[in-house]
């Protein structure tokens, strides 16, 4: 399979990079709780920034400023990091979904940044990161019946299929991480303030994570607006 990036992309947000992990096939456990502590820490160490919101972070409000310069309401259409930090600031019990979302809601938290993951199977096609176009349909996660999405959005697609809306915004129920799953494509997006040296740290946490989580290699890419395309 391929991932391919419109460069497009990289001058709404320039200086950006992309960290892309693509473990063997695994089991989507964690029967020794590592998983688990893993995720507790990292919820606790956000919940004690020293922020007074979510948008006050560097990082969070760089991408702010970037979809507003794209015309995208960050009120509206907040991302899942700023989401994420603005749970976690608030304090309260910790959630869990599965072992592999915990796990990448980690390294978000972490180091404040986006991150996800799609589940390959359902996937009938390449992953694209572009621009929407017409013809291309979005499920909810709450919804059984596909809507038409307009033209001009940034998203993660498969063929027609949007896997994401407004790019780190909300995902689709086509591609998400379940607790069956065992093929899956992760990826973080790190914005220009955070620099090169945390995508690379967040490759590397990708890495060890997997292998010592889930007991699998993986492997890794780092993209920008020089690499734009990766074959896995």
């Amino acid at each position: 399979m391929k991932f391919d990036v419109d460069p497009k992309i990289f001058s709404f947000f320039p200086g950006m990079h992309l960290v892309v992990a693509v473990p063997e096939t695994l089991t989507n456990s964690d029967s020794e709780g590592l998983v688990s502590a893993y995720w507790n820490q990292a919820w606790i160490a956000a919940g004690n920034l020293d922020l007074p919101n979510a948008q006050s972070h560097p990082h969070v409000r760089q991408f702010r400023e970037q979809f507003q310069g794209i015309g995208v309401s960050h009120k509206k259409f907040p991302t899942s990091i700023e989401a994420l930090l603005r749970r976690a600031l608030k304090g309260g019990d910790i959630f869990s979904i599965n072992p592999m979302v915990d796990f990448y809601n980690a390294i978000s938290l972490n180091h404040v940044v986006a991150a996800g993951a799609f589940d390959l199977d359902p996937l009938e096609g390449d992953i694209e990161l572009r621009l929407t176009c017409e013809g291309d349909q979005f499920t909810a996660l709450d919804q059984d019946e596909a809507i038409m999405v307009d033209p001009g959005e940034v998203a993660y697609a498969s063929g027609s299929t949007i896997l994401t809306r407004h790019f780190m915004w909300r995902q689709a129920r086509t591609g998400l991480v379940h607790q069956d799953s065992s093929r899956i494509f992760l990826v973080s997006e790190v914005p220009a303030v955070a620099g090169k040296e945390c995508a690379i740290r967040i490759e590397k946490e990708f890495q060890e994570g997997l292998r010592d989580f889930f007991s699998v290699p993986s492997q890794t890419f780092l993209l920008d607006s020089q690499r734009t395309q990766i074959e896995f």
